[in-house]
């Protein structure tokens, strides 16, 4: 898997490509504990090119925003392809995320 880290003004970008799934894990964990480490505010993970999340990438997508929540640290997710919201809304994580459709959207949101 593909993971690009990019900032848009304050806001940090994660960008994996292609499935977030267990033996593919290993750079999205990397790059979210590296920001997880450096405090980063203001976290979106843009989610338009990932094919699809299994059980080990939603553990580990909730982890990050467990433990970013508790230092007062904020994650969204945006662009969800209907496959993955699918799959948010089936385990009821939607309601623990907040879900934009855009990237522009959720880096707005922290305003």
């Amino acid at each position: 898997m593909q993971v690009t880290v990019s900032k848009e003004g304050a806001v940090t970008l994660v960008k994996p490509v292609g499935p977030i799934v267990a033996g593919e894990l290993d750079e999205l964990e990397r790059q979210l504990n590296q920001l997880n480490r450096s405090w980063t505010k203001r976290l979106v993970i843009e989610m338009g090119e990932v094919t699809f999340c299994d059980s080990s990438g939603l553990e580990l997508i909730v982890k990050n925003q467990r433990e970013m929540a508790e230092r007062g640290l904020k994650l969204k997710l945006s662009n969800l392809n209907d496959m993955t919201q699918e799959i948010f809304d089936i385990t009821r994580l939607s309601a623990r995320f907040e879900i934009f459709p855009d990237v522009v959207t959720a880096v707005r949101s922290f305003l």
